[in-house]
């Protein structure tokens, strides 16, 4: 079941050192930072960029996969990494908006620690339920929700992500109460929707 499209920016982060030059860089491997476990979306994007690059540059660009606190371990390690250019990263629209107007203590601050270059994918959210669910549409989904108040959950990647904002809008505006259970990365929400542990999940596809 399909909700409404979004745009889901995800961005490339990078720092440069104003020292390195054309002839100099890369003359060693780069490291491209992913803040999500492995497998996930961007983790194949990231993967498929850093094919390329490595074509183009001539260098080998390993991704580092640091999954964790919606993004903010990963975001944390390329924002403090050296500036030469060598730490590259993946950075969705939860790392760069969402976690900056929901926590008060980030350990980074994207806008004046990172540098955005390039705009990958655009997405929308996915509405999925589980299969044992009885329902086959997103009004029937509303009308079990407001006759089962509380007793459906819905997974995401972890608090303060997309999908766990996503969701709550779609609470707010069908008027339903359903449990958010947080996960560390989304293919375990989407795992556990399949078992029928967990009711629902917004994924973000791009």
């Amino acid at each position: 079941m399909k909700t409404k499209q979004i745009q889901t920016t995800i961005l490339l982060a990078l720092t440069l050192a104003a020292s390195a030059t054309a002839a100099e860089y890369p003359d060693r491997p780069i490291r491209f930072v992913v803040p999500v476990a492995a497998g996930g979306t961007p983790d194949i994007i990231a993967r498929v960029v850093a094919a390329e690059l490595n074509k183009q540059m001539g260098q080998s660009v390993v991704v580092d996969n640091r999954a964790g606190a919606n993004g903010v371990i990963g975001m944390q390690l390329m924002a403090k990494a050296a500036p030469d250019g060598y730490t590259i990263g993946y950075a969705s629209v939860s790392a760069l908006a969402l976690n900056p107007g929901i926590r008060t203590n980030l350990p980074y601050d994207a806008d004046k620690e990172l540098q955005m270059v390039a705009q990958l994918v655009f997405g929308m959210h996915i509405l999925t339920v589980t299969p044992l669910l009885p329902v086959k549409s997103v009004q029937e989904l509303i009308d079990y929700a407001k006759h089962n108040p509380g007793k459906l959950s819905y997974g995401s990647s972890g608090s303060g992500s997309s999908q766990h904002v996503g969701m709550e809008m779609f609470k707010l505006m069908t008027d339903t109460q359903m449990v958010h259970v947080p996960y560390k990365a989304i293919q375990q929400a989407i795992t556990e929707v399949i078992g029928g542990r967990v009711h629902v999940v917004g994924e973000v596809h791009e």
